[in-house]
């Protein structure tokens, strides 16, 4: 039996599909350019599962990932997470050295987490719209003054040399990925639960509503804000947290933050995910 569909942003070798294949091990990944054709794919049924990036360690939050959370709901759910080591690699053609290099194209997270080599090179950084992507153009464009930042399996499938290995500025590299889907995922402690909520624009609406967390002793894992497109300097906020939808401090904890605010959105109770080995 062939396992699930699963959506991932980027080319084949991407971090994305080697988060997918690692929370899916029998899935058939299948490449989207962009990450609202992926989350447009779980929505539409064309893939069971999507994996979208949503913070990394070094370069923080992907903000694209957290607008395309509330738009794409009720359709698309939040159903688990995964955590990868992210070991950047640069890469380039067959018969170049590291001091011909005068361009290093790749994904802008990536070029933002390995900011500290590349400026040590005095190279131009080039931004694409992935790193596999970036190893795959420069495999077809046999460039010798160019070089990308993407994964050692992204040498092998593209045929390029590994000019420099772990050039990511912190080597505590990690990258949080988001498994999305239509069906609800089954409880599994420990879990977590995803919201966003908005406050009406008034002096201590924010400290209330979180008060619904802490009155009930629920840990917060992320607090995130984003503009709210309906007016100037307003906001919505995403909560990350410890606990299961079913659990009966959690519904008690919902039920305060409706009180406090003009709307709640539950994008998801999933398992948890630790850091990887």
């Amino acid at each position: 039996m062939s396992g699930p569909r699963v959506a991932f942003q980027g080319e084949p070798g991407a971090f994305s599909e080697e988060a997918a294949l690692l929370h899916f091990p029998e899935a058939q990944t299948s490449p989207r350019r962009t990450l609202r054709e992926v989350f447009q794919a779980v929505a539409d049924g064309t893939c069971e599962a999507g994996v979208v990036p949503v913070e990394n360690s070094e370069a923080g939050s992907i903000n694209e990932t957290y607008d395309l959370l509330l738009e794409s709901h009720p359709t698309v759910r939040i159903t688990g997470e995964v955590t990868l080591r992210v070991a950047h690699c640069l890469l380039g053609v067959p018969g170049t050295s590291l001091d011909r290099v005068r361009r290093v194209y790749s994904h802008p997270q990536a070029l933002a987490q390995c900011e500290r080599f590349l400026r040590s090179l005095g190279v131009e950084v080039v931004p694409f719209y992935d790193t596999a992507g970036s190893a795959q153009m420069l495999a077809q464009t046999r460039d010798l003054d160019a070089a990308c930042v993407a994964s050692r399996r992204a040498a092998e499938l593209y045929g390029l040399v590994v000019l420099a290995e772990d050039v990511q500025t912190n080597p505590q590299n990690y990258t949080r990925f988001l498994t999305v889907g239509q069906t609800p995922a089954p409880r599994r402690d420990p879990s977590k639960t995803s919201v966003v909520f908005s406050t009406a624009h008034r002096p201590g609406a924010l400290y209330r509503a979180l008060g619904a967390f802490a009155h009930e002793g629920l840990n917060l894992t992320k607090l995130e804000s984003r503009p709210s497109r309906q007016g100037v300097w307003e906001y919505v906020f995403y909560v990350d947290f410890e606990g299961h939808e079913e659990e009966d401090r959690v519904r008690r904890a919902l039920d305060a933050l409706r009180a406090h605010c003009l709307w709640v959105i539950h994008l998801g109770s999933y398992p948890a995910a630790g850091l990887p080995a």
